[in-house]
């Protein structure tokens, strides 16, 4: 079978594999649609470095082929794969810490820019209604989710919202859905459609990250601080957070960068005595799928506001370069590999 693989930088294979044996109690889904995701991207640019690393977790499919102990789906039966599941067997598990799994079902070290691949039965979650692009987009939806409810919100918050990829922007969307008073998103000003749409799903202002002084033009507005942030852009983002938050503010984060750009460094002081929290995200495993699944349904987020992209997995190689490079007219890239 055909499966893509990425090596710094940006080195992009379809590799033809052997396809994974099938366990009892797993499934063989047939891939449909895969989204690329910002962590692909900093995969092929900082991390791959050593070996060819398998793309792509943000998978949609139909059943293939069912493990001897799996009853509960029927071939043909269309699914949304979690990429992480925890196991209900570990201590953690046990002790009703499921995000601290230590014995998680996972499927990224498989690619999900693949013609197939196999996934425990408990990481399926069965779907109609919906199109292989909104289906690929519960995974990021989840991961959006959790960042949300990480920070707390209250009703009538006034938040911001650093970074305009699909998770920010999703978040953006929650926020005001959640009584949001005012949300500020913020971006580059090379990411136009982004931005835009930033504005669709609810922004109430738009600062530019290269451009604006960000505290200075947070501040004028809210000279007291915000009560929230999320921020889904680089750790770097974190100190302007910080510093806009009001007394006892918190800055909720799902970011990443390799390197040298995964250190920050704050006064503690400061963050001790304005009573500041920052709350970090790891959406591992994956949770709120239902719910994910049920916003996708009802239309509270469409794939065509987020699908600006939709390539073949025999171009997978300019679906990664696109989803990288084009950062002006790029929202989300997604690899349809039926074809």
């Amino acid at each position: 079978m055909r499966a893509a693989f990425v090596q710094v930088p940006l080195g992009v294979t379809l590799k033809d594999v052997e396809p994974p044996k099938l366990g009892a109690e797993e499934v063989r889904v047939r891939v449909q649609m895969c989204g690329v995701c910002g962590t692909d991207i900093h995969f092929a640019l900082d991390l791959a470095v050593d070996a060819p690393m398998p793309l792509g977790h943000e998978v949609c499919g139909e059943i293939a082929e069912l493990g001897v102990a799996v009853r509960e789906y029927r071939i043909g039966q269309r699914v949304i794969v979690e990429n992480h599941t925890y196991c209900g067997r570990c201590a953690q598990c046990k002790d009703g810490n499921v995000v601290h799994c230590t014995t998680l079902h996972k499927t990224m070290h498989q690619a999900g820019m693949a013609e197939t691949m196999v996934a425990h039965r408990s990481q399926l979650h069965p779907y109609e209604g919906l199109s292989a692009e909104a289906a690929a987009l519960a995974e990021p939806l989840t991961v959006a989710l959790d960042v949300t409810e990480a920070c707390d919100l209250p009703l009538n918050a006034n938040v911001v919202v650093f970074g305009p990829g699909p998770i920010g922007l999703m978040a953006v969307r929650l926020a005001k859905l959640k009584g949001a008073r005012q949300v500020t998103l913020v971006g580059p000003s090379h990411s136009k459609a982004r931005l835009a749409l930033g504005q669709r799903l609810g922004a109430d202002a738009v600062l530019h990250s290269d451009k604006d002084d960000i505290v200075t033009e947070v501040k004028k507005a809210f000279p007291n601080g915000v009560d929230r942030c999320i921020v889904t852009s680089p750790p770097q983002t974190i100190l302007r957070a910080l510093r806009i938050c009001r007394f006892g503010g918190i800055v909720a984060f799902n970011g990443i960068k390799f390197g040298e750009g995964s250190k920050i460094t704050f006064d503690a002081n400061e963050f001790h005595f304005l009573r500041l929290q920052l709350r970090a995200t790891h959406s591992i495993p994956n949770l709120r799928f239902p719910t994910a699944i049920d916003l996708l349904a009802r239309g509270v987020f469409r794939a065509e506001d987020f699908v600006t992209h939709r390539l073949p997995l025999s171009r997978v190689a300019e679906a990664m370069q696109t989803a990288a490079r084009d950062k002006e007219n790029v929202i989300k890239v997604m690899v349809d590999c039926r074809l």
